[in-house]
């Protein structure tokens, strides 16, 4: 019986480490990234939201905008969340769409 308790509370520990967040993963379309500054001035706010610590930048379909992806430990970010992390410079930047990512 001790056996089968210890043997069940390390599967808990492995379930539920130290410091362990659920992630949501986000797909953003965003227009006026045309450099490296303005990646990392995106980065910058982006970052700015719960638990995001990489942010990835590829082209999207509409000619002059970026697909941007990164993973949150909020479920419930909105367009409206990442407009405010972009704060000043989203007179430099349009969201186009802003979703979280089917995997």
């Amino acid at each position: 019986m001790r056996l089968l308790l210890l043997v069940s509370l390390l599967g808990i520990g492995t379930l539920l480490r130290a410091g362990d967040v659920a992630q949501t993963k986000y797909t953003a379309v965003v227009t006026g990234i045309v450099c490296q500054s303005c990646k990392a001035m995106v980065t910058a706010a982006m970052k700015k939201l719960p638990g995001v610590r990489e942010v990835e930048f590829a082209k999207a379909e509409k000619p002059g905008s970026q697909k941007v992806t990164f993973s949150s430990a909020s479920s419930s970010l909105t367009k409206n969340d990442a407009e405010v992390a972009l704060g000043e410079h989203l007179k430099e930047f349009a969201i186009v769409s802003f979703e979280p990512s089917k995997s």
